[in-house]
């Protein structure tokens, strides 16, 4: 009974994680217009961490305060910095403050308190949207690798089914299963109103099934199948990213060294290249992607230049999180006007500067710095743990490839599987032998190690130690 009690306390992580993800891919794929299932997800990612850890868990990490929990712990500071009341005299000496300073003044509160931040609502909600990803890393940091493995697996066939809806709607025209008809109405989006973001989840997901195979050590023919539907998935979307970025979706077969019998791999390899050649001869989405990205507009030049402008007018301190939409619409010129309005600067990067100023910018360099800093450590040593680490290391690097050109980070749904990937890339929790269930590295007197006498224990060890057992 106690056994039962303590597998069932040990679950509690992977449970909640797999409930945070499909809530959030449920209701989160139409962005931050849909207000409400925005709050649903940030209210199920607070219940989430509140029933997992109310209660001692029987596992914990080797060390809670990694760093990217410390990162994000100050850029929630630094959210909540932009929201502090500042003196009149203060926030007008602030850059970019004249417009907002001369309206306070026409409605008599110019010589009141103002915080940093020109919309406090928006930068609220920007806090506030911290919490799934939060959520999901700390219920990632305490899943041993068999638990992470079958997050994996939730998500990829969470993916899954994303790419079955989308089909759906391409076939039906969007006039059937389409779930936000103010999106990209008629194309493979899938859970999301954007068929980028549904090309940026499928190619993660693609990389992680990449890191499954890797895993294994063999490409079985039903990871091969999912992985190559994912890819092909993605590719109708007709997102000209999805059609660069694909081939990077399967680096993390190299770190397993994926083995194939010698005697199908060149066949393999032919029937590769004329499968993909024939494909850019003569399939019609590929065609419409390739001309997209050649002779597409140049609208996202325009609102790169226009941000960069809005960037120097409120640099170093920022606008606030959360109020790209608004402050953008005061710097665009009147001849970049257009029949619709810019929500972001399809460019994580200047948004990141615009809002947040050198401070995000310092934040951000990094987190990249600590993500740049894990390559070694992940591609070179063997392992479950690591295979899947690099896999989780790869989504990332498509992620942040993306977010070049546009804003899928900014998805809940995709903020989440960000979460979930970098606490992939972190140490996981162990096992004990005997019962098999995760438990502190010590033992009650402080001393020992748990048993390695079974094989799964080994395993766990291995990924812990970060070599090969031989």
């Amino acid at each position: 009974m106690t056994t039962l009690r303590s597998i069932a306390a040990n679950e509690r992580p992977l449970v909640a994680a797999i409930f945070l993800l499909v809530a959030s891919l449920c209701l989160g794929g139409g962005g931050s217009t849909h207000r409400l299932a925005e709050l649903l997800i940030e209210m199920t990612a607070i219940l989430a961490a509140a029933l997992t850890f109310a209660w001692p868990l029987p596992a914990k990490t080797q060390r809670i305060w990694h760093f990217p929990l410390f990162l994000l712990s100050l850029w929630a500071v630094l959210v909540l910095v932009q929201l502090v009341p500042l003196p009149a005299s203060l926030w007008r000496a602030l850059p970019g403050r004249e417009l907002a300073s001369a309206i306070a003044d026409q409605i008599g509160t110019g010589s009141g308190v103002h915080p940093l931040t020109l919309d406090p609502s928006a930068t609220r909600r920007a806090l506030a949207a911290l919490l799934p990803a939060g959520s999901m890393l700390m219920l990632v940091l305490h899943m041993d690798q068999l638990q992470r493995s079958s997050l994996a697996l939730t998500a990829i066939g969470c993916a899954f089914a994303s790419l079955m809806l989308g089909l759906f709607q391409l076939v039906t025209a969007g006039h059937w299963g389409t779930l936000y008809q103010e999106g990209h109405l008629g194309y493979a989006t899938g859970l999301f109103a954007n068929r980028n973001h549904q090309a940026s989840f499928l190619l993660i997901a693609a990389a992680l099934a990449c890191g499954l195979a890797a895993k294994r050590h063999a490409a079985t023919i039903p990871l091969l199948l999912i992985i190559a539907s994912l890819l092909a998935g993605a590719l109708a979307t007709r997102s000209r990213a999805a059609l660069l970025l694909f081939p990077l979706a399967l680096l993390p077969l190299l770190q397993g060294r994926l083995r194939l019998q010698s005697r199908v791999i060149l066949p393999a390899i032919l029937a590769s290249t004329a499968s993909l050649w024939v494909l850019l001869q003569t399939n019609q989405v590929v065609q419409i992607t390739v001309d997209r990205l050649w002779n597409g507009n140049m609208g996202r030049l325009l609102f790169w230049k226009d941000s960069w402008s809005a960037i120097s007018l409120y640099w170093p301190a920022g606008s606030g999180f959360g109020t790209f939409a608004s402050v953008f619409r005061v710097s665009e010129p009147l001849e970049h006007l257009g029949q619709h309005y810019v929500n972001h600067a399809h460019n994580e990067l200047l948004e990141i500067m615009l809002e947040g100023g050198l401070p995000a910018l310092v934040l951000f360099v990094a987190g990249f710095c600590w993500w740049a800093k894990k390559a070694p450590v992940l591609w070179k040593t063997a392992g479950p743990a690591p295979q899947l680490g690099a896999a989780a290391w790869t989504g990332l690097l498509l992620l942040m490839l993306h977010s070049l050109v546009d804003y899928p980070a900014r998805m809940l749904p995709i903020e989440v599987m960000a979460a979930m990937l970098v606490g992939f890339m972190l140490p996981p929790a162990r096992r004990t032998a005997a019962s098999g269930v995760p438990s502190n590295c010590h033992s009650k007197s402080g001393k020992g190690r748990a048993s390695s006498s079974t094989p799964y224990a080994l395993e766990t060890h291995r990924a812990q130690d970060g070599r090969e057992l031989r």
